[in-house]
């Protein structure tokens, strides 16, 4: 039995499809909210959708950037109570479940374990899509893609049944859970990745340029950008380009050496020198 099912009509039917997205043209209208609390309500919402002939839809962080995410027509089945994470101390292989945002994950990783596993800069969103989409953040230069830690996830299959799926078993399904998103054919009960020694020092370096040197700075930091993403230098960099008055090109230097520092100064100069007109 499932204790959370809102329908079409219901009071709390506004509230419980909304998506953290609030962009005014997202409005998604699916036929029920199913909030489950395990896996065997993963399984009896699947089966229950399944024999209606409707679609059912994962929803971990309900931050999606379409309707699509919301599951239209359809069962959205909201995780966010799949809350459980294990480690294992000796190989810091950690199992987390599909509920966790990215801040939820992050915090109960370093406060509890002193780890971090890549992944994005916003915590509000939800570690199930970003690990399943690839996930590039601030660590990837040092570990990958968050996908690339992959090594296993629980799953519910269109059938309802559960499954796993690894290197050993199902593994075209774990092919699709590293970087197959929202195409994965399943809903992910639950995660096994790497997990890493969190850092316990940050060297920062922040330059900022007017617009018009957007180009330059762009063909540039592309040309080096080889050497910088060699996990040996230790070090997150990218650029970012809004509707702003400015293009912002900060670095990052993870637990590094002096020498390594060093090195990470003398680049990020080189870089704004041959730009020029950066602060």
């Amino acid at each position: 039995a499932i204790e959370t099912v809102v329908v079409q009509g219901e009071s709390s039917y506004d509230e419980a499809r909304r998506c953290r997205n609030t962009r005014v043209d997202i409005v998604p209208t699916p036929l029920a909210v199913v909030r489950v609390s395990g896996e065997e309500e993963v399984q009896v919402a699947v089966r229950c959708a399944a024999a209606q002939g409707v679609q059912a839809c994962a929803r971990a962080g309900a931050h999606g950037f379409e309707n699509a995410a919301g599951c239209s027509g359809g069962v959205a089945i909201d995780l966010q109570d799949l809350q459980n994470l294990t480690v294992e101390s000796a190989s810091q292989v950690v199992h987390f479940g599909a509920g966790h945002t990215l801040g939820q994950l992050y915090y109960k990783l370093k406060t509890e374990h002193d780890l971090v596993v890549p992944g994005g800069a916003e915590s509000g969103v939800g570690a199930s899509g970003l690990f399943l989409g690839c996930g590039r953040g601030m660590l990837t230069q040092l570990h990958g893609l968050a996908c690339d830690t992959i090594q296993g996830v629980r799953y519910v299959d269109a059938r309802g049944e559960l499954q796993v799926a690894n290197a050993d078993t199902n593994p075209d399904m774990f092919w699709m859970a590293k970087g197959g998103g929202g195409e994965f054919p399943g809903i992910v009960t639950e995660f096994t990745v790497q997990a890493f020694t969190a850092p316990h020092s940050l060297y920062a370096r922040d330059c900022t340029f007017p617009p018009e040197k957007a180009k330059a700075l762009i063909k540039t930091w592309v040309s080096h950008l080889p050497e910088m993403s060699d996990p040996v230098h230790q070090m997150f960099t990218h650029i970012t380009m809004w509707n702003s008055m400015y293009v912002n090109f900060p670095s990052l230097c993870f637990d590094c050496s002096p020498e390594q520092i060093e090195w990470f100064e003398a680049k990020v100069n080189e870089i704004a020198e041959a730009v020029g007109g950066g602060q």
